[in-house]
């Protein structure tokens, strides 16, 4: 830094502390480096490389985030079940969807003779809503 930035009566201060430090003696200048040396020890160690792992974590999180991302685009939009197949097939067919209820019932497996015949009921429904509506 320059010294025209400060103030006159800095200098005149440097030059006094200058000159008192140059007439101190040889064990006062000891009792100062023992004491700055026990200061410096009880100061903590700084941890310097902390923050180098900061941009690695937030990297491993976006590769991550990138890594769900892609898997979720690939992953089919539903995956059927090997009970639920024929009743999503005999569903398309009729042009109905299946609700709850008939998901909890075919997913039991109490009723199987039920999954069988679903092309019937199905079109049984299709022949209702056609008649009734």
């Amino acid at each position: 830094m320059n010294t025209n930035e400060f103030p006159g009566w800095t200098e005149r201060a440097r030059s006094l502390l200058d000159e008192s430090a140059r007439d101190l003696d040889a064990p006062a200048l000891a009792r100062l480096n023992r004491a700055r040396q026990a200061a410096l020890a009880q100061r903590a160690p700084r941890r310097r490389a902390g923050w180098l792992f900061m941009p690695a974590g937030l990297a491993g999180a976006c590769a991550l985030l990138l890594a769900v991302g892609v898997w979720q685009a690939r992953r089919p939009p539903s995956v059927a079940t090997p009970a639920a197949a024929p009743a999503q097939a005999a569903t398309a067919k009729a042009g109905s969807g299946l609700n709850a209820g008939d998901l909890d019932m075919i997913a039991s497996g109490d009723n199987l003779d039920m999954v069988q015949d679903l092309d019937f009921y199905a079109w049984l429904d299709a022949q209702d809503e056609d008649h009734n509506g």
